[in-house]
């Protein structure tokens, strides 16, 4: 092609043709342009191909990410009534006077939520520096209010509930009720023998459940539960929200 250009130049020089040799560089050179400038827009079509491919991918993860999240929020619920069930029972006086030391202390509402929102995903973003997520960067704003600011409250109440937790668990320790290993796969209940008989030990315990410093410790047990109900809710369904979009616009 570019032999056939250089024999028409020269043929027009030859017959002395200048003003159509002129016309015909202009010509030439506005079609090497024209090539040029084509060839650049498959190139950088090209590139925004890889890139949305990436930010489809990154998306894939993401939602793989918030599914383990929703399981997980979705068990939490469940767990948190039956405690608010107990704590009731202890403050009012409505168990059963058959139930033993052990089971009483059981009843307790002395679980915490440590779950970590699965951000694995999501910080490989923020690390690789992606700033132009294409027409999904709506989505990616909703993604980021998750991964910040809910994460954030979630954290934040999540750590007050175990903290708090712990601090619970020494008020007892202080007490005159001697407490039982909790049963697992190394230890049977009663393995270790009591100093306080099971009379003593469930007469200390009532005495305990009266006092105003231990019912306070299950009343905020039970606040800081009903906190979680809503915080694990609002959480659950974000997550959701979110991964319905992803499914709505991979699909389009």
């Amino acid at each position: 092609m570019i032999k056939l250009f250089r024999n028409i130049r020269q043929k027009l020089l030859a017959e002395g043709k200048t003003s159509r040799y002129l016309k015909y560089a202009i010509g030439e050179i506005i079609l090497v342009v024209i090539g040029i400038l084509i060839a650049l827009s498959i190139n950088t079509w090209n590139e925004e191909r890889k890139e949305k491919a990436i930010v489809e991918n990154v998306l894939k993860n993401i939602r793989v990410d918030l599914q383990a999240d929703t399981t997980k929020f979705a068990r939490d619920l469940k767990r948190i009534p039956p405690m608010l069930v107990d704590s009731k029972a202890l403050l009012n006086s409505t168990f059963p006077d058959t139930l033993s030391a052990n089971a009483l202390y059981e009843l307790l509402p002395y679980s915490a939520f440590n779950y970590q929102v699965k951000d694995q995903s999501y910080e490989k973003v923020i690390s690789a520096g992606i700033t132009d997520f294409f027409e999904y960067n709506t989505l990616f704003e909703k993604i980021d209010n998750y991964y910040t600011i809910d994460s954030n409250a979630y954290n934040v109440i999540t750590k007050w509930d175990s903290d708090d937790n712990i601090d619970d668990g020494k008020l007892w320790l202080t007490m005159d009720f001697e407490i039982d290993i909790y049963k697992g796969d190394f230890y049977k209940e009663n393995d270790i023998q009591f100093v306080q008989n099971e009379v003593n030990r469930k007469a200390v315990f009532l005495e305990k459940l009266r006092e105003p410093t231990t019912r306070n410790a299950i009343k905020m047990n039970t606040y800081r539960k009903m906190r979680m109900i809503k915080t694990l809710t609002e959480m659950k369904q974000n997550a959701t929200q979110i991964i319905l979009e992803i499914n709505q616009q991979l699909e389009e």
